[in-house]
């Protein structure tokens, strides 16, 4: 009969148990969750377009979700807002940074909402209070005005080439001055009327939860490899025993088999009696034992 010896069937069942864990945890990834590495983000480009504004309202919110949903839907509606714009945006599975401005006189409602999001962790606003038109702005964009009216007057009235040359050359200096004043007026009225915000948003891993959930996936994925490999060990013996005895239907022999048929021959001593026959000098018989 085909049998298997006590030490293998310890290294098998030792084996089928510590693969079945190995498996369990794999699959669950346990072997990952406790060295679960927080989520680590480049801050420095949207803090550089945030920073470097000059808006007279500056809000930064930080937050720690357990779900990016709502701050996704958020941000999809803002790019929906007439008039709000995106100066700044990266969005990946784990966490949201973007860099925004909205109208100062809409942003009150928005920022309503982004207080009432779960998982808010920091909120600084800087606010630069009532800011008055620059007095020199206007005043220097005025003087130049009055001077670009004059020299247009003087040209008008010019009848010297040389004159009209020179006159048109200061006159180009005088326009490129108002130019740069008007654009730093606007500058001051754009910053004055837009709210600049700035959102990190990160998704942090709820340890208990994700505990649970893994060894959940570990039981049951080391109860069932373990059903499957005891299933497939049974079977695989019987198919062993199969061919062990068809192998002696056809009268193949083992070694086990073929070694024990000769086995009696060491008990009986291949059942032959023994005569010795003991002579003296002179070839006489002196005496004569027989043993079986």
């Amino acid at each position: 009969m085909f049998r298997i010896r006590k030490e293998m069937k310890l290294v098998l069942v030792v084996f089928t148990i510590l693969f079945s864990i190995y498996l369990g945890v794999k699959r669950s990834n346990l072997d990952k969750i406790f060295i679960q590495a927080d989520v680590e983000i480049d801050l420095s480009a949207a803090k550089d377009t945030f920073e470097n504004s000059f808006n007279n309202n500056k809000i930064y919110f930080e937050y720690q979700v357990e779900d990016l949903t709502e701050i996704n839907s958020l941000l999809s509606e803002l790019n929906k807002t007439e008039n709000a714009s995106i100066l700044y945006s990266e969005i990946k599975g784990n966490y949201s940074l973007t860099v925004f401005e909205v109208p100062a006189e809409t942003s009150g409602e928005l920022l309503s909402k982004l207080r009432n999001v779960v998982g808010i962790s920091n909120e600084n606003i800087q606010r630069a209070g009532l800011v008055m038109e620059s007095t020199d702005l206007k005043e220097n964009l005025n003087n130049n005005q009055i001077a670009k009216k004059r020299i247009q007057n003087l040209i008008n009235n010019s009848v010297s080439p040389d004159r009209i040359i020179r006159f048109r050359s200061q006159l180009d200096v005088i326009q490129a001055k108002i130019d740069s004043l008007s654009i730093q007026k606007d500058i001051q009225k754009h910053n004055a009327e837009f709210d600049i915000i700035m959102l990190s948003a990160i998704k942090s891993i709820n340890g208990n939860a994700v505990l649970r959930s893994s060894m959940s996936i570990f039981i049951l994925t080391m109860i069932a490899s373990l059903t499957l490999l005891v299933i497939g060990l049974i079977i695989s013996y019987y198919i062993f025993v199969l061919m062990y005895k068809l192998m002696l239907v056809l009268g193949i022999k083992t070694s086990r088999g073929s070694s024990s048929n000769y086995s009696y021959n060491y008990n009986k001593g291949y059942g032959r009696r023994t005569k010795r026959i003991y002579k003296d000098k002179d070839g006489k018989v002196t005496k004569i034992e027989e043993k079986e």
